[in-house]
């Protein structure tokens, strides 16, 4: 009797220990280090369509108890690390904008880093998945609710034209080298690009509305900061500045830079540069 309730107890300690090791793990995996030595938190949040598909996010904030404003970040397409959100975590790039004062944060697309597919292209699947990561910093007590933004980037900019749309509560939009209206930017200047819309997303009228922002700018309520490059080669700037003129007509502050000589891959520091001056205007 006695051995038997030993060996229950030394069961009970096992499995007690297991759980412990087995919470830390999970920890451990929610925290990365970036290049300056800040702390980096990853989430695995449900996707609003499917539940069981995990939409990746990653984010970071300023000492102290805030109310902060929030930045959220979506990358572009990523041809061979394909890392999603964390690309932002190892640049830096997240620790240098909560060192401004902000709760940065970045969404890996579907398909990409550790979020579920499919890739839709900037369809509504990723859009939604946008939508969950905003709701997330909404709801941090450390987060001012009416002072969230939202910052695409190529593919990103498609996606966070499109969330701009459907999300009245943001308070400011930066959008970088993206394209509005698929129906004149379709067959694009690169056949890779028109083969993965073809195998992605589709190339019929449907699927090209459900990604252009241009025929719904009326929808959008945040001021938006467009920039472009003048030489860009993937996208031409004719998006940028079409989408600007539509903006305006609906009455939307809009904001748009051009950046003479830049291809597609604008000089990161002179887009920051940009970046900080709308958001501490739009956001003050």
């Amino acid at each position: 009797m006695r051995l038997a309730r030993s060996t229950r107890r030394r069961r009970l300690f096992a499995v007690a220990v297991l759980l412990l090791l087995a919470g830390c793990a999970a920890a451990k995996d929610r925290l990365l280090i970036d290049r300056a030595g800040r702390v980096i938190y990853r989430e695995s949040l449900p996707h609003s369509r499917d539940g069981r598909k995990n939409v990746e996010v990653f984010w970071t904030r300023p000492a102290g108890d805030g109310p902060y404003p929030a930045l959220l970040l979506i990358h572009g397409h990523q041809e061979q690390l394909r890392n999603g959100g964390e690309a932002y975590v190892a640049t830096g790039r997240l620790g240098v904008i909560a060192a401004r004062g902000f709760v940065a944060a970045a969404l890996s697309q579907p398909g990409y880093g550790n979020s579920d597919g499919p890739q839709d292209y900037c369809g509504p699947f990723t859009q939604e998945a946008a939508l969950v990561a905003l709701d997330f910093l909404r709801k941090q007590s450390f987060v001012d609710p009416k002072k969230v933004a939202l910052y695409g980037y190529s593919r990103g900019a498609i996606v966070a034209s499109m969330v701009a749309t459907q999300d009245p509560q943001l308070a400011a939009v930066v959008l970088g080298a993206g394209a509005y209206d698929f129906f004149s930017w379709y067959p694009t200047p690169l056949p890779g690009i028109d083969t993965n819309i073809r195998l992605e997303a589709g190339a019929s009228a449907e699927a090209f509305r459900a990604r252009s922002a241009i025929y719904q700018a009326d929808k959008i309520k945040a001021p938006v900061l467009l920039l472009h490059g003048e030489q860009d080669e993937r996208i031409p700037v004719r998006q940028a500045e079409a989408f600007a003129e539509k903006l305006k007509a609906n009455g939307i502050v809009v904001t748009l830079k051009i950046f003479a000589g830049a291809r597609h891959g604008i000089p990161i520091d002179e887009q920051y540069r940009e970046i900080y001056a709308f958001l501490e205007q739009s956001l003050r």
